[in-house]
């Protein structure tokens, strides 16, 4: 039972002490309400879309039909859903300098969340969900943001590269 961060593998291995690569096909799992699933030999590995209570089941049926073991158990899932977005007030800046404001736009679960703003090569201090920040060299800047749960650790980043232009100022000299 715990938290699961968005789209976290899970992974159970058979460990049956009669479990061989010789009967692997007499055992057979039972993963309800699992997204993702994949099989190999003794593991399995998926994940949940959602929090739900769901039953865990491996059943092995003896080859020659003298019994059917099963071992169930029931589990409970938190699904940690974080997804990072954000906007921006500005996507060009001229004149060579200029601020910025971003706002996360981030959608999440329930929890408390920290904020890591980036711009260009600059991680931003400020852990807020709304920042402003001066730009004064021109270029192109990626920028980031990873929105993370305080509680849980779960996190989720984007980035959007060559999203902000800022344009070098506009000068001419008077020649002699």
């Amino acid at each position: 039972d715990g938290h699961l961060c968005n789209d976290q593998v899970i992974s159970l291995t058979n460990s049956s002490s009669h479990y061989s690569e010789q009967n692997a096909e007499n055992f057979e799992w039972s993963i309800e309400g699992a997204e993702n699933i994949e099989e190999n030999g003794p593991n399995i590995t998926f994940t949940y879309p959602e929090d739900g209570s769901y039953v865990w089941s491996l059943t092995y049926t003896d080859p020659i039909g003298g019994c059917i073991v099963n071992f169930d158990t029931l589990i409970n899932v938190n699904v940690d859903y974080i997804s990072a977005d954000f906007t921006v007030d500005n996507q060009t800046i001229c004149d060579s300098e200029g601020t910025i404001s971003l706002e996360s736009t981030s959608t999440f679960d329930v929890g408390t969340f920290t904020y890591s703003w980036t711009v260009g090569e600059i991680s931003i201090g400020d852990t807020n969900s709304e920042i402003t920040h001066n730009i004064s060299s021109p270029g192109t800047y990626n920028v980031g943001l990873t929105v993370t749960n305080t509680e849980t650790g779960c996190s989720s980043n984007k980035l959007e590269e060559d999203f902000i232009t800022v344009v070098g100022s506009t000068v001419f000299t008077i020649n002699d």
